[in-house]
């Protein structure tokens, strides 16, 4: 599902479940995070999905930002949804903050 931040169109696409509006809000809250450190994102796209059957690390993040010259991309897994993606937010922002 698209949704829309600071102008950003975000595309959230969930496997194997359906979104709910913590997971969306979720979403919102840690792209603003990043958005602290990058101003020129025109998009971001984010994929979740449960991988495997080990419950510590089955809740994968996949997200990729849009921004001018290469894209950039990181994924995280964890035990949840809100911890996967804080992991991989943290990994894109050290790509364009170091």
């Amino acid at each position: 599902m698209q949704h829309l931040v600071n102008s950003i169109k975000i595309d959230l696409q969930t496997i194997g479940f359906s979104e709910t509006p913590e997971l969306v809000e979720q979403v919102k809250n840690e792209l603003n995070r990043v958005l602290r450190f990058r101003k020129d994102v025109v998009a971001a796209d984010f994929y979740f999905s449960e991988d495997g059957t080990n419950p510590e690390t089955n809740k994968m993040v996949r997200w990729r930002l849009g921004v001018p010259g290469n894209d950039l991309f990181a994924e995280a897994r964890s035990a949840s949804w809100a911890s996967s993606l804080r992991n991989a937010g943290e990994k894109l922002r050290r790509q364009f903050v170091d």
